[in-house]
């Protein structure tokens, strides 16, 4: 078995020998897409692969006031998080929230 640092992060396995495969150059093909080559660690083996690392979605937008505006299209979550959010924003006082003015008299049931 091939020994490696174990400050590698070992992302994928060689397929031919089960050895880690290492990242050895990679580069941007667009903003979006990056293209990798992985070497298998283990020197008898020797196979290489190569593929893409691609952005797809935008999960959480920029905390910071300046940013531009992502291209990329948000994900179901994100979607689903800022609809919540709008309905809550909308609901305001009418919907209490799991812990919220528990122990408000103004909320006991009438007797």
């Amino acid at each position: 078995m091939a020994a490696f640092s174990s400050r590698r992060k070992v992302v994928f396995s060689c397929p031919c020998c089960g050895a880690p495969l290492i990242k050895r150059t990679s580069y941007l093909t667009h903003q979006y897409l990056r293209h990798d080559t992985f070497v298998c660690d283990n020197p008898v083996c020797g196979a290489a692969f190569s593929g893409h690392t691609e952005l797809t979605h935008i999960a959480s937008p920029s905390g910071m006031p300046e940013a531009a505006p992502c291209d990329l299209p948000p994900t179901p979550t994100l979607l689903r998080n800022q609809a919540l959010e709008a309905y809550r924003a909308d609901q305001q006082d009418r919907q209490l929230g799991l812990l919220g003015a528990a122990n408000d008299p103004s909320n006991d049931p009438a007797p």
